[in-house]
């Protein structure tokens, strides 16, 4: 075997020893359970979230919260209390979850029992940490 060979077969056994999985594969990590969030993001506080994850790692839940007039479906007199249902997937790349008539979050599960990110509704962004309960 000629050093060009054996330089070639190196880098090919590297690439293919350095490939991981799709980015749409299934986590490692189960996220069913509920989290809460104190907020304040995307015009939500008092935040909890109850998710289901099935062995694809899409995501299933409902979610209550305390809207705020400027960001979410409340009166303009004040906040007021919003639910619905939550969609989404845990995946190696990321949690995403839809949460209905209230915004989007993209994150990563950070520690056991944490997972941070950002919420999205409208143009506004922010960070948010939800925890276990």
């Amino acid at each position: 075997m000629t050093f060009r060979s054996k330089l070639l077969f190196a880098v090919l056994a590297l690439a293919l020893a350095s490939c991981g999985p799709s980015l749409t594969t299934p986590s490692g990590t189960d996220i069913t359970g509920t989290w809460t969030s104190p907020g304040p993001a995307a015009g939500m506080t008092s935040m909890s979230i109850t998710l289901t994850q099935a062995a694809d790692g899409s995501l299933t839940g409902t979610y209550t919260a305390i809207g705020s007039p400027s960001l979410q479906f409340c009166p303009a007199t004040g906040p007021c209390n919003i639910s619905s249902t939550v969609s989404g997937l845990n995946s190696v790349l990321q949690v995403f979850f839809y949460m209905t008539d209230a915004g989007t979050f993209t994150g990563q599960v950070t520690a056991p029992g944490t997972i941070s990110g950002a919420m999205s509704r409208q143009s506004a962004t922010q960070a948010v940490q939800f925890t276990r309960q």
